[in-house]
């Protein structure tokens, strides 16, 4: 079984404090998730690899700057929808276009 990593998914190993991540054959990453793991300091390491030397020298200690939670999914319920009477709709949509609808009637009026 194949375990796929995300942007996010590295931000939030980052966050728990893994400074380290072994990425075997069975481990896919995206591209989002390995420019993640470089800007966060998250190390990729495959099996039986010698480690790096930035992977062998003691990380700093990790500041306590939560990452701010990105939400998911759709953020706002059904738009409403805007409910037009029949004689609404048929006279141009209320009192508001009427009044423009003068509005404009008068510049034209005027010449302008």
């Amino acid at each position: 079984m194949r375990t796929f990593y995300t942007g996010s998914d590295i931000e939030d190993l980052a966050a728990s404090g893994v400074r380290q991540l072994e990425v075997g054959s069975s481990v896919s990453l995206t591209d989002a998730a390995r420019e993640r793991a470089e800007e966060l300091g998250v190390v990729l390491v495959t099996p039986g690899s010698a480690p790096t030397a930035k992977a062998a020298t003691p990380a700093a200690p990790a500041k306590s700057v939560s990452l701010p939670s990105k939400p998911r999914g759709c953020q706002h319920g059904p738009m409403p929808v805007a409910k037009v009477s029949h004689s609404e709709a048929a006279t141009g949509g209320g009192p508001v276009v009427d009044q423009l609808v003068k509005a404009v009637s008068a510049l034209n009026k005027r010449g302008g």
